[in-house]
């Protein structure tokens, strides 16, 4: 029974220790880029939007199997006005981009409250949690970049995605050698919360 357990669940717990790794690189690069001007915060915008609409595409689909019928009329609203808000066109102004922000942020956030309740699934749930989580970020740079119109990649930002990269790095590890992971998914779960966490410490130093 436990090793049936551990192919269950390692599999979870190893895409969750990728997607983390996978983050702190898409926030690096997406930095990096609207600090040396490579990139157009604007466009930007509109390719984080379509990237997590694609996401919320991926989630509908699990979802019908995770709850094993039709998804509920609630929930299922707070996932169209999510879809509405990403179709909104593109921000032409920093007051047009703050408005958009600002409902992208109330969908997402009400709609993943929403799974939380009403999933048991871990699978499902975390995955999705880790790309809210990332997506909000993304978001937080890109407000950055339309209030201060340049900023530059400061030490401080770069010692702190050090530590986080090193901090996500043994995540990964950890991933492939839990050994009870009904057990350690909870830890599991708190240290990629905590990484988090450093991720939006670090992006405050841009």
């Amino acid at each position: 029974m436990k090793t049936k357990r551990n192919e269950v669940h390692k599999p979870l717990l190893q895409r969750l220790g990728e997607g983390m790794l996978k983050a702190q690189q898409e926030i690096d690069e997406l930095a990096v880029q609207l600090s040396l001007g490579k990139a157009d915060a604007r466009d930007k915008f509109e390719e984080i939007k379509r990237g997590f609409k694609s996401r919320l595409a991926d989630l509908k689909q699990v979802l019908k199997t995770a709850l094993n019928q039709p998804i509920p009329v609630d929930l299922k609203m707070k996932i169209q006005e999510l879809e509405l808000q990403l179709k909104v066109g593109k921000a032409k102004s920093k007051q047009s981009f703050d408005l958009q922000r600002q409902a992208l942020i109330a969908a997402t956030l009400a709609l993943e409250e929403d799974i939380r309740k009403a999933l048991q699934d871990d699978d499902v749930s975390d995955n999705f949690k880790d790309e809210v989580e990332k997506f909000l970020l993304k978001l937080e740079i890109l407000r950055l970049k339309f209030d201060i119109k340049k900023f530059e990649i400061k030490d401080a930002f770069r010692a702190q995605m050090k530590k986080v990269s090193k901090s996500i790095g043994k995540i990964a590890e950890k991933a492939n050698q839990v050994a009870h992971p009904a057990k350690g998914h909870e830890t599991f779960r708190r240290e990629i919360t905590a990484a988090y966490k450093s991720l939006k410490g670090a992006v405050k130093h841009l």
